[in-house]
């Protein structure tokens, strides 16, 4: 044990990393792994839920096309993040969905089901820009790619823990999915922790302090932001077209190939046991080798696999490996692509900034799933109704990877008011020349 801990000491020591930086991991850690959670119930008990309402596959894609509508309003509510302080609103905002979370248990309806859990996507939209706000501005420039890893794979583990929780315990429960939600309760408890562990952005404190906090939400617009602003809007809406086929892979399991509840949730777990260390090497590797080529490959690879996943004949021999490899890469994609929304724009525009792009990726989800919602319709008559959807979304996905790739920079190992342009007053970095094998290698 002793020698593990001298090694752990050692690595971040090399990352530049002290005890304040693991303790902040550990708080904002936490509140990404009921994150995780929360969002993994949709799909985990997607078919008891439509089952309970009697709901079809493209009316209930419908409903949770309405549930991230929830995603607008939370604009409004990460924008206090760039006048208060990122603090004070991501305790408000863990209080607010999970409270919405407990409530959601109790929903008599699809309709009352729909409207609480939207106005839980207003509060945990704006607790997950405000997360990676945090910890991309409290972290050192050669560990943030790592630091984005650990989230990324607390994300994971509470998505794991609640397949765990519903394929082990609650699936043969009648209405399990409520307990589902019921959990989400008692980690209220976590609020008093943040109160009183977890400091103020001292980046946010410096801004404050200098007068330099963003006086009107319009100034994310101005010309010297509104580039990237524009870019990082499009693509995050693009990668998340691929939502109805991440949140209907279970029922597709299901109801499409004919294996049970109990080992389509095993299979998830299986399938996504490698990509959660993977999370955290992903990070790593991006802070030595780029953000491009590490998150764009892994993405690459997660597009491969589910190809496989939805298109390749036979049964669990076949499925497991593809949708591992469809974990593996999204997982390993996703922690990295994030830093740039944090990276390219000034402590006063921040949490503005990664508000703008939550809500664009919840607007592609909303647009994934209505779109799906037509295609299921216009394809009811095929039996690979699910994989000609899930086919075309995926157009959406490999434009931003192609786009990700040649437009933008490789900020890894850069303090952030270098990659921003805000020490100079300039705009942020400008784009390199693509290198050649960008195409190529990612997607």
């Amino acid at each position: 044990m002793s020698r593990i801990g001298e090694a752990w000491g050692a690595a971040n020591a090399r990352r530049g990393l002290e005890r304040k930086h693991v303790v902040l991991l550990v708080l904002l850690g936490a509140a990404s792994f009921f994150d995780g959670y929360d969002t993994a119930i949709k799909s985990l008990a997607l078919t008891q839920i439509r089952d309970d309402f009697g709901l079809t596959k493209s009316a209930a894609s419908l409903m949770f096309a309405v549930v991230y509508f929830g995603a607008l309003p939370a604009m409004a509510l990460t924008r206090w993040a760039d006048r208060i302080g990122r603090r004070r609103m991501l305790i408000w905002s863990v209080l607010g969905y999970m409270s919405f979370s407990g409530l959601t248990a109790l929903a008599p309806n699809a309709q009352s089901y729909a409207v609480l859990q939207m106005c839980q996507q207003v509060f945990l939209v704006a607790e997950t820009a405000i997360v990676w706000t945090m910890a991309a501005e409290e972290l050192p420039a050669r560990a943030r790619g790592f630091g984005f890893g650990i989230l990324g794979m607390n994300m994971a583990l509470g998505t794991g823990f609640a397949a765990i929780l519903y394929g082990g315990f609650l699936e043969s429960v009648e209405h399990g999915w409520r307990y589902l939600y019921l959990v989400g309760v008692p980690p209220l408890l976590l609020v008093s922790y943040l109160r009183k562990g977890l400091p103020e952005s001292r980046r946010f404190e410096t801004a404050r302090d200098e007068g330099r906090l963003a006086g009107r939400w319009q100034t994310i617009l101005a010309p010297r932001y509104r580039r990237w602003l524009l870019l990082v809007v499009a693509t995050t809406f693009l990668l998340q077209l691929s939502q109805q086929a991440q949140t209907f892979a279970i029922d597709y399991l299901q109801t499409d190939r004919g294996i049970s509840t109990a080992m389509s949730n095993v299979m998830l777990i299986l399938a996504g046991l490698p990509g959660i260390p993977i999370m955290v090497a992903a990070g790593s590797l991006s802070d030595r080798y780029g953000r491009r080529l590490v998150g764009c490959g892994f993405a690459l690879a997660s597009m491969v696999g589910g190809a496989g996943f939805f298109w390749l004949p036979g049964g669990v021999p076949v499925l497991l490996p593809c949708m591992s490899l469809t974990l593996i890469g999204s997982m390993g994609s996703f922690p990295v692509l994030q830093t740039y929304v944090t990276e390219l724009f000034p402590t006063s525009l921040r949490s503005s900034a990664a508000s703008w792009a939550g809500s664009s990726g919840v607007l592609g989800r909303m647009a994934s799933l209505g779109l799906a919602a037509v295609l299921l319709h216009l394809t009811s008559q095929s039996a690979y109704s699910q994989s000609w959807t899930a086919t075309v979304l995926g157009i959406g996905p490999l434009l931003a990877l192609i786009i990700i790739a040649l437009v933008f920079p490789d900020t890894h190992g850069r303090e952030l008011e270098e990659t921003s342009g805000e020490d100079d007053d300039t705009p942020a970095v400008a784009p390199p020349a693509p290198p050649p094998v960008a195409v190529a290698t990612v997607n």
